[in-house]
């Protein structure tokens, strides 16, 4: 079972374009990694206008938010806040 499950989250079609998402975000080991991995695909999406409900966007948003939290899960003991808020903001 995985760390975070979307079945009742989201409609069976969006879970399954989620999961395919996150199992292509599997190999990514650490938050650092994940948040560039983010950024660079953020970049991609930025011409894109709002996102409808099922669009890949929020596939994309949904799908890294869940493999954040997974990567907490797989690291015990590791600071939630180790990467700093202005790492977060895009300049």
């Amino acid at each position: 079972m995985a760390a975070v499950d979307t079945e009742f989250a989201a409609p069976p079609a969006l879970a399954d374009r989620v999961d395919l998402v996150r199992a292509q975000l599997a190999p990514i080991r650490s938050r650092r990694a994940l948040l560039d991995s983010y950024r660079r695909e953020s970049l991609c999406r930025l011409a894109g206008g709002a996102s409808a409900s099922g669009s890949a966007a929020e596939v994309l948003e949904v799908a890294y938010a869940m493999r954040w939290l997974e990567l907490e899960n797989e690291t015990p003991g590791a600071d939630p806040l180790a990467i700093h808020s202005t790492e977060l903001i895009d300049e």
